[in-house]
């Protein structure tokens, strides 16, 4: 009976632990609601997330319908706490309820649940930091590959939220939680013939006269890979470049 009397207590204390850590993921979606019901009850501005999709390497702020991009979720902690373990959720939407693209290949230690109609990206173990060691400046980095919906699809969504606990076992106010949303817009309908194409462009080049770094501004033109070529003033070709981003800045000292 005392043997029995002893375990049980232990027991129960380690499947709390068990349940409210969730160190091995978490079910439902989080993404808005917050980790509130184990980790303090308010979110914290000290856990900062910050979103950024990435086509072939180029930071770009628009998609464009059914391309292949990586979706990144950043997060900083700037709190005067060490958290050393991080757990997330994160979901990618055109409205409640409605998947915005598909997730590719994911990297080790993440999966994937649906929940309310949508996609619910998530940690299977703790994620390692992408600077630091927990302390404050630490920055957290998910980075998945992901395939935008179809063309006029409009607004996507992204909602996440990050966990970052000082891991002492014990749910409570020293650990940071705190949940964010990013919205992409989607790139407008490319022109359907030369003619529209030449009056649709509307290209700022700066500084003029320029001496090292020529900026393109591409605004707010249609969707695509836009092919730069510079040639001198006896027509020779001096510089290519290929861009989908809204701006490109060229090396011109040569």
């Amino acid at each position: 009976m005392k043997k029995s009397f002893l375990l049980l207590p232990i027991v129960g204390a380690f499947a709390y632990l068990t349940l409210c850590s969730d160190s091995s993921g978490k079910s439902g979606n989080l993404t808005t609601s917050g980790c509130g019901s184990c980790h303090g009850n308010s979110p914290t501005s000290g856990i900062q997330l910050a979103f950024s999709l990435d086509s072939a390497g180029t930071p770009v702020t628009k998609y464009k319908g059914g391309m292949a991009y990586t979706l990144k979720l950043v997060a900083t902690n700037t709190t005067s706490n060490s958290l050393r373990c991080v757990g997330y959720q994160m979901t990618a939407k055109m409205g409640p309820g409605v998947q915005a693209g598909t997730f590719g290949t994911l990297p080790s230690g993440t999966n994937t649940h649906t929940s309310g109609g949508l996609t619910v990206l998530g940690h299977t173990r703790r994620i390692s930091h992408a600077t630091g060691t927990g302390a404050a400046g630490t920055t957290y980095m998910v980075a998945v590959p992901w395939t935008a919906p179809a063309a006029g699809s409009g607004t996507v969504t992204v909602n996440a939220v990050l966990n970052a606990v000082d891991s002492n076992l014990n749910d409570g106010n020293s650990d940071h939680w705190n949940t964010g949303s990013g919205t992409f817009a989607e790139w407008a309908a490319a022109p359907s013939s030369v003619s529209g194409v030449a009056n649709s462009l509307a290209i700022t080049a700066f500084p003029n006269p320029v001496a090292a770094t020529l900026t393109l501004d591409f605004g707010t033109n249609a969707t695509g890979a836009y092919n730069v070529a510079v040639f001198n003033l006896n027509g020779q070709l001096v510089a290519t470049a290929t861009t989908e981003a809204n701006t490109l800045a060229m090396n011109t000292s040569n």
